[in-house]
């Protein structure tokens, strides 16, 4: 066998193929979710934060 069928039989190869597009997609939507969560944390902390500004009302 010569290194040449080799690579085409490496190339047509498809075991293992299904297997990298479910880690693929679990790493997709990781990504996602990690990025709502972040967003989700940000405006939380805001909204937080104006509520703790809204009650501390300086009454002078």
């Amino acid at each position: 066998m010569t290194i040449a069928n080799k690579i085409m039989n490496f190339i047509k190869d498809e075991r293992g193929a299904e297997c990298i597009e479910y880690a693929l997609t679990s790493v997709v939507i990781g990504g996602g979710t990690a990025a709502g969560l972040t967003a989700t944390k940000d405006l939380l902390q805001t909204k937080s934060t104006d509520m703790r500004d809204a009650i501390d009302v300086d009454p002078s």
